[in-house]
């Protein structure tokens, strides 16, 4: 009870927890009797890691799996969870990271701008976000300069 007091768990990541001062036996039993009483739910873990890693850590789907992946967490409620976010929430939150912290680096002309964009662009990709969507949200904010200059 008390690791519980402290944070969420879901059921494998708190089984190995418990495991490792008790019996997998023990561990087993306490894990299902606090799923039963409604205070270990991997479904609404998960739900408040994607949460988290998508809009406060401003991850990527991909970094965000991974990152629940780490929590022992399935592939099926993983996807669920994600599945929740679509392409115009990831497009967006890349545009307000590139508004943000890389707005300065994206207009810079030349040679050296287009190297600062392929940084960005690898910056972006290595937070979890796709190619396909780092480009759209290249586009709006690219467009939306255009339309403040005229």
């Amino acid at each position: 009870m008390r690791l519980l007091g402290g944070r969420d768990y879901g059921r494998n990541e708190l089984a190995a927890k418990l495991s490792e001062r008790f019996s997998h036996e023990e561990a087993d039993a306490a894990v299902e009797a606090m799923c039963e009483y409604g205070y270990v739910n991997d479904t609404r873990y998960a739900d408040k890691l994607a949460a988290k890693y998508i809009t406060v850590n401003r991850y990527g789907k991909s970094r965000a799996a991974l990152m629940m992946r780490k929590k022992l967490l399935g592939p099926e409620t993983i996807r669920d969870a994600l599945g929740k976010y679509d392409r115009e929430d990831m497009t967006a939150e890349i545009a307000v990271l590139l508004r943000k912290k890389y707005y300065d680096r994206l207009f810079l002309e030349g040679m050296e701008g287009k190297k600062e964009r392929q940084k960005v662009v690898a910056a972006l990709a290595r937070r979890g976000y796709g190619l396909t969507d780092i480009k759209a949200a290249l586009r709006e904010v690219m467009s939306g300069l255009d339309n403040e200059e005229e």
